[in-house]
């Protein structure tokens, strides 16, 4: 049970990452020439019916671990009781009507800036009820204010995790554009520019927002050593240090033989790197979907 929850919870969040990355990639950092296909109808869809299914296997999860097993999980009580009288039921059920608006706004809606528009309110509101499910209520435990300000914080760092891993998608789909012909080199380096830009701001707010929950959720470094949730954490940790590590090479090293002038395997070397950081970007999703299944430390 616990090993389809995780599954499914890890699924859900890249799927979420995605939903948030692409629209936002084509309004703040694809120039106007781009946003047509910059994400990618047909991924976004995808990435929608992967939320679909993931958020179904969860649900299953949950309801086989409050009854104890999977035929029993399927009664009518007992799915009853876990749809209407639970939180996560309730928050399950409005991810659900996101996930459908999303899909009708997919299907529907012509391209431009307003249809983006709709579908980054939907995935970022979408992506922001992750935080009922999760270890975000936490905080109650030490007051109403520090209850405030972890909710607080696990929205932030679920978007802004988002904003950089699902946005990695788009810039690796450009990336791959140039490499084909079918963008052009001041293309890429606009986007470059915009993209370092939001990255700056995600990254800092991601890592500002993670110090502060683990501040909440783990009493001392003590912790960190002597309980589950403390060794899933420094995997996550150590995840976080590798992507952004590869993030600032990215920057320091790749973007600027791009920006400076057309060098023989320049878009090439920063493609692959790109997906690389995009793997260890999942890797980061599976370890917080790890950690979302363990009790926090008293």
């Amino acid at each position: 049970m616990d090993e389809l929850i995780i599954a499914s919870r890890a699924v859900h969040f890249a799927a979420a990452a995605l939903l948030v990355g692409a629209p936002l990639f084509r309004l703040a950092v694809a120039p106007d020439g781009l946003r047509s296909d910059a994400g990618g109808r047909a991924v976004e869809i995808a990435a929608a019916v992967a939320a679909l299914v993931s958020g179904l296997g969860w649900f299953a999860g949950v309801a086989a671990t409050m009854a104890g097993s999977f035929a029993d999980a399927i009664t009518p009580d007992t799915l009853q009781a876990v749809t209407f009288d639970t939180r996560f039921g309730h928050l399950w059920l409005a991810r659900l009507v996101l996930l459908a608006a999303l899909m009708a706004v997919q299907a529907i809606a012509k391209p431009s800036p307003a249809r983006d528009a709709a579908l980054l309110a939907l995935a970022a509101a979408f992506a922001a009820s992750l935080v009922g499910v999760g270890h975000g209520m936490t905080g109650a435990g030490h007051g109403p204010e520090v209850a405030r300000i972890h909710m607080a914080a696990d929205v932030v760092h679920l978007l802004c995790a988002a904003t950089w891993i699902g946005g990695l998608v788009g810039l690796g789909r450009l990336l791959h554009r140039v490499m084909i012909g079918k963008e052009t080199l001041d293309v890429l380096r606009e986007a470059l520019r915009r993209f370092s830009l939001i990255g700056y701001w995600a990254v800092a707010l991601v890592l500002i927002t993670g110090c502060i929950n683990a501040l909440v959720m783990v009493p001392g470094p003590a912790s960190l050593i002597g309980s589950d949730y403390g060794h899933a954490l420094l995997v996550k940790l150590a995840l976080v240090a590798v992507l952004v590590a590869m993030a600032i090479g990215n920057r320091v090293v790749l973007t600027p033989r791009i920006m400076a002038a057309e060098q023989p395997g320049a878009v090439r070397n920063l493609w692959r790197s790109v997906l690389v950081e995009q793997g260890v970007g999942l890797a980061v999703l599976a370890a917080a979907a790890w950690l979302g299944t363990i009790h926090p430390v008293p």
